[in-house]
């Protein structure tokens, strides 16, 4: 006989369970103990990704927000997936106002999970860019096969191996984010609001 939880007993058969509702996710700890495991210093860090000691220290202590290519690189130096930075209880269910908040990387940027970041088969980014906000000046590269950008309010300019496309409020592209790629807001005065859709998550 199978034995039903009171917390299961409330709930309606077939009704999705809501996100619990969480801080603001901080990887520098997780960076910190995968460098340790490798018994990496950050001097060898340095050297494998051309970031500063001072810089990378800074990363680990949750007191700076790298560039996404940054980011990658540093993730690439781990052999760490980009996606076990932003580990999440599996949802089926998350409401507007219990996204889970990420550090991506970029500046200006503020990005939120649509998605879980394990057992799906790909991974949504709600960005909010603010006015003159990048993802960095230096293209960068994901381990995912294709990805989508829909731009819900402004304008995004993305840049794909040097080639820039100016999005509209509804225009969408889909690419492979293998290229050197990066994206920026226009304006100097006006928000952008834009989803990323990446398939499979970044590893």
């Amino acid at each position: 006989m199978v034995r039903t939880t009171a917390r299961q007993a409330d709930s309606a058969p077939g009704e999705a369970e809501a996100a619990p509702k969480r801080d603001q996710l901080n990887f520098g700890g997780v960076l910190r103990e995968r460098r340790r495991a490798l018994n990496l210093t950050l001097h060898d860090v340095s050297e494998k990704t051309g970031l500063t000691k001072g810089f990378l220290s800074d990363i680990e202590r949750d007191k700076t927000s790298p560039s996404v290519a940054s980011l990658v690189s540093l993730c690439d130096a781990l052999n760490l997936p980009v996606g076990d930075l932003f580990a999440t209880t599996r949802n089926v269910l998350v409401r507007a106002a219990e996204r889970q908040p990420i550090k991506f990387g970029g500046i200006g940027v503020s990005d939120h999970l649509l998605t879980p970041s394990h057992g799906v088969r790909m991974q949504a980014i709600w960005s909010e860019i603010a006015p003159g906000g990048t993802g960095g000046e230096q293209l960068y590269s994901l381990r995912s096969e294709e990805e989508l950008v829909l731009v819900i309010s402004g304008d995004l300019a993305l840049n794909i191996e040097g080639e820039e496309t100016v999005l509209h409020v509804g225009d969408s592209i889909t690419f492979d984010p293998r290229r050197p790629h990066s994206f920026r807001n226009p304006s100097q005065e006006v928000g952008t609001t834009a989803v990323f859709i990446m398939t499979p998550p970044p590893a």
